[in-house]
């Protein structure tokens, strides 16, 4: 019998120990997140034909399995705090498990790291601030020098990583019948904050433009939501934080558009047209969305969803483009970020400039100008300093209700509102606003125009 993975034991952040194992009268119970056996999976897409756990182990049988050499890619910009830990992190675990053919390649956007940061079986590529895109395509191509990859797995650097996902990866991918050879795996992301609770698990972009997340919210302690998780859905995009793909897309000529950041992974897996399926216990912790929330996202959000509707989606003309940019300016407005409203309308007009603009611009220095428009973050200390004011921790509107929304519709000098999760009516008769960050008690304070 072929060994598949190891079950995981040892918890890697506190507050976890449920995705690992369950305690009981009986013992201890490893039908869980990580140790999760998806037996359907198993014999729908695999030559699997027997499983079998003994020795703190899981074991299979399988004729013939495949062999499979993976690229680990990961992009990163002046998070040595994160890549370093993950990368020594890998590659002790993938010394302990010769068996699995892996090769972690870093692109260094920042160009920060030297060599010596990092272990010597780890290749470090410097390149230029061309955003995740940029430096997952500098991977790539990297990988593709590199003769016998099978599958690369792109990966966010600011992650929390489990190796058993890298394991359960890796054999599962070398077990699968020859028709399914050429699958991706959509990795979970878990939130580092609530770390037993799900984000999304794979995602689908409709010819309509809506966009929507599987598994979402939910908590993975619980068994019934473990086999909700496993169900079939009709995925076809995984985001960038854990993605592994076959590298025939790449050898091919295929690799991301220019979009620096947001729904570059969307537009990929559209364009090579994936066939992608999720596992339990395959996936990562990462870092919450609202914490790089800012004008410049605002950018490339509108610019690179525009792009993406324009190639992926039916019947999208210039006129829903149109319609679509001044309804996220004006919701903008309401919220008095004018300075993302100016993104927005950045992005808009950079769309309408069309894909041979966006390939021949200098990414990294329009990166630069789009940043001017961030608001710059304060502490309360500082907010308090300067207005005279300061946010109560938690005690400004966090997503109102209806019956919350009608105290805003007092005049106010000042009105205090979450920074990410909030609503236009919030800022109804008030001057200014404080939009606020509760997680890094900081935000940033806009005013009314008169």
């Amino acid at each position: 019998m072929l060994k598949w993975f190891d079950l995981a034991t040892k918890p890697r952040l506190e507050g976890t120990e449920e995705l690992y194992f369950r305690r009981t009268e009986q013992g201890l119970d490893f039908n869980t997140y990580f140790n999760y056996i998806p037996y359907e999976k198993l014999k729908k897409y695999t030559k699997i034909s027997n499983v079998k756990t003994e020795n703190n182990s899981v074991f299979v049988e399988c004729v013939e399995p495949a062999n499979v050499n993976c690229a680990v890619i990961f992009c990163t910009y002046k998070r040595e705090k994160y890549i370093l830990k993950n990368v020594q992190y890998l590659s002790q675990n993938l010394k302990l498990h010769s068996e699995l053919n892996c090769k972690i390649i870093v692109v260094d956007n920042a160009k920060t790291l030297t060599k010596s940061d990092l272990p010597d079986d780890v290749i470090l590529v410097p390149n230029i601030n061309n955003g995740g895109s940029g430096g997952f395509r500098k991977g790539m191509e990297t990988a593709c020098k590199i003769v016998g990859f099978t599958h690369f797995l792109l990966m966010d650097d600011d992650v929390e990583i489990e190796f058993v996902s890298i394991q359960k990866l890796l054999n599962f991918l070398s077990f699968l019948k020859p028709e399914y050879s050429d699958i991706s795996v959509a990795g979970s992301m878990l939130f580092m904050d609530k770390p037993t609770y799900q984000f999304e698990a794979g995602g689908h972009f409709s010819e309509d433009g809506k966009q929507k997340g599987f598994g979402h919210y939910i908590d993975l302690t619980q068994e019934e939501n473990l086999l909700l998780n496993e169900q079939e859905n009709d995925i076809n995009y995984g985001g960038w934080w854990f993605m592994c793909m076959p590298s025939k897309y790449a050898e091919q000529g295929q690799f991301p558009l220019p979009f620096f950041m947001k729904y570059d992974d969307v537009e990929y897996a559209l364009r090579c047209k994936q066939k992608i399926i999720t596992l339990n216990g395959v996936g990562i912790w990462h870092e919450k969305f609202e914490s790089k929330y800012n004008s410049a996202a605002e950018y490339y959000n509108t610019r690179n969803y525009l792009h993406l509707c324009s190639l992926h989606c039916k019947d999208f003309t210039p006129k829903k483009a149109l319609r679509f940019a001044k309804k996220q300016i004006k919701a903008k407005q309401k919220r008095q970020q004018y300075q993302m409203a100016e993104a927005v309308k950045k992005g808009y007009e950079d769309y309408l400039k069309g894909l041979d603009y966006l390939q021949a611009l200098d990414a990294e220095q329009n990166h630069k100008e789009i940043c001017k428009l961030n608001y710059k973050y304060l502490t309360y200390d500082e907010i308090e300093k300067q207005y005279g004011v300061r946010p109560k921790d938690n005690k400004f509107y966090p997503r109102p209700g209806k019956k919350r929304l009608l105290f805003a519709l007092i005049p106010r000098k000042f009105v205090f509102t979450d920074h990410f999760h909030d609503r236009p009516a919030q800022y109804l008769f008030s001057r200014y606003a404080v939009h606020c960050d509760a997680d890094r008690n900081c935000g940033y304070v806009t005013g009314r125009l008169r």
